[in-house]
C-alpha cells in the first residue's frame, strides 16, 4: 500500500532520523491508520500513529497512539 504524501510529511522528522518505516495498520471508521516502526534496537516507549482522514493527518502519541495500535494488533 502506498503511504500518502501528507503522512510522510507528518513523519518527516522520524524518517530523517531512522529511515522510511511507515506501516499501514488498517482502516477504522473511514480513517486509515499508519504507525512508524522504529528499529528493533531503539527504546522508544509509546508508538507514533498517524490518522489519515479527509486528506488531513492527525499524529497520535502517548496512550492515544498505544490505544489505536492495539486495535490492529492481533
Amino acid at each position: 500500500m502506498n503511504i500518502p504524501a501528507k503522512v510522510k510529511e507528518a513523519a518527516q522528522e522520524l524518517i530523517a532520523m531512522y529511515g522510511s518505516h511507515l506501516k499501514h495498520l488498517g482502516k477504522s471508521d473511514g480513517a486509515d491508520f499508519y504507525m512508524f516502526k522504529f528499529p528493533d534496537d531503539e527504546d522508544t516507549g509509546f508508538p507514533v500513529v498517524y490518522q489519515f482522514e479527509n486528506n488531513e493527518v492527525l499524529t497520535l502519541t502517548g496512550f492515544a497512539g498505544l490505544n489505536i495500535a492495539r486495535l490492529f494488533v492481533k
